[in-house]
């Protein structure tokens, strides 16, 4: 459950990270770079999500 909360935490690191550069209007490839990395720390929040409840399913 640890892992999950570091996810979070991190997934709300870079979300704030990204409003910032959009919010700045940082060159487009910086926020793409970002919103990449966003979405691969949410895409790892929803897979080891799903295998806790797996788990706690069998």
């Amino acid at each position: 459950m640890n892992d999950l909360l570091k996810l979070q935490k991190e997934i709300e690191i870079v979300r704030k990270k990204l409003d910032v550069a959009a919010g700045k209007n940082v060159w487009a490839p910086e926020c793409y770079q970002v919103s990449i990395q966003l979405d691969k720390l949410i895409e790892d929040y929803m897979q080891y999500k799903e295998e806790i409840q797996l788990l706690n399913c069998g």
